[in-house]
């Protein structure tokens, strides 16, 4: 080998190792971070046990977290930890009991500390502050077959970070700990789907006329198109921002920046007129005329557990993918009417199933 060749060599190698040591300092710094649970208002789900873990701290999971089924994306219950600030997490393990399957699930799986890493480094600008935030919590997405995503999430934003498959398992009650003996008592699960407080006057009104939803569909969900909304108003008003959530589990402030995204279920409108006073559109897509009363006026912003059959899922589905598409929303402020239709190319189809609150 040349002079010249062992130098390019020696340089090659000199290279690669500091980038290597700057990636390893990078995943050493320290951000103050939290664990939740989501699951589909249909599908509740026990947690039987699970962690979080970075080398340094272990976000744990058991029986005390109890069943979850605040929604799909939506934050489940909380746990404070004494830890102020933890490395990048390198690793997710968890189990569950899906209670309508009456089946145990499990998994371990490797995280993309790279990808995490680079999340909570470039943060996100408020769009509320215009200030730098970054994100805070991890939160886990139970779904039926052994379906598990995880988004990262703070205030105003959330994005996917990471889809697994878990396997079925078998736990006894012979094997299982102390404060989870109560799931394997008789009719456990049962009694569980009978409970009005768990099962809500929505969610038992889909599955009493539609049943339950496909276990596939949380994984259509994650479809994404080339959508932007298109806002029509009167003269003399304008949008100063909107704000979607999708039925993917994330959600975010539209830009004209946005990368592909998965359908909206909800989108609010900030207008203002010309004398600058605001105005909100907000439009829910859903058939099911409680949906406002039963849930956004209890503060509970969730994917209406008929999404997967109302007419803005249907007609995106049957759109192009690689295609542009617009979400056309025509606003009367003065009347408080929205009108909203969905166009890819020169096909136009008018919305029905949607309600929209203007104030």
């Amino acid at each position: 080998m040349g002079i010249s060749k062992l130098k390019i060599l020696v340089l090659f190698i000199l290279y690669n190792f500091s980038i290597l040591s700057c990636q390893n300092k990078k995943m050493e710094e320290k951000y103050s971070w939290s664990g939740t649970i989501s699951a589909p208002q249909e599908y509740p789900m026990e947690i039987y046990s699970g962690g979080i873990i970075a080398n340094d701290f272990t976000y744990p999971f058991d029986a005390i977290w109890g069943t979850q089924n605040t929604g799909w994306g939506n934050e489940g219950s909380k746990m404070n930890v004494s830890t102020k600030k933890m490395e990048i997490p390198h690793h997710l393990e968890f189990t569950w009991y899906s209670l309508v399957e009456e089946k145990f699930y499990t998994g371990k799986w490797n995280l993309d500390q790279i990808k995490i890493q680079k999340l909570f480094e470039e943060g996100f600008i408020d769009s509320d502050t215009g200030k730098k935030q970054t994100y805070t919590t991890f939160k886990i997405g139970l779904a039926p077959k052994g379906k598990l995503v995880l988004w990262i999430n703070a205030p105003g934003i959330q994005k996917e970070i990471g889809v697994f498959q878990a396997h079925d398992t078998i736990v006894t009650k012979m094997q299982a700990y102390e404060n989870a003996q109560y799931m394997f008592e008789n009719d456990y699960a049962k009694e569980r789907l009978m409970s009005d407080f768990l099962i809500t006057s929505d969610v038992k009104n889909r599955l009493s006329s539609a049943g339950y939803p496909s276990p596939s569909v949380y994984e259509n969900f994650r479809k994404k198109y080339s959508w932007r909304p298109i806002i029509e108003l009167p003269a003399g008003y304008k949008v100063k921002k909107i704000f979607f959530m999708a039925c993917n589990g994330e959600y975010d402030t539209y830009t004209e920046h946005n990368e592909k995204k998965a359908i909206p279920y909800y989108l609010a409108i900030v207008i203002c007129d010309s004398a600058g006073k605001e105005m909100g559109v907000n439009l829910f897509f859903t058939k099911d005329e409680n949906y406002y009363e039963e849930n956004i006026l209890k503060g509970n912003n969730v994917l209406p557990t008929d999404f997967d059959l109302n007419d803005m899922y249907k007609t995106f589905a049957g759109f192009s993918q690689t295609e542009p598409m617009d979400i056309l929303i025509k606003v009367n402020p003065e009347s408080k009417i929205a009108d909203v239709s969905l166009k890819q190319k020169e096909t136009v189809i008018q919305l029905k199933n949607f309600i929209s609150k203007i104030y």
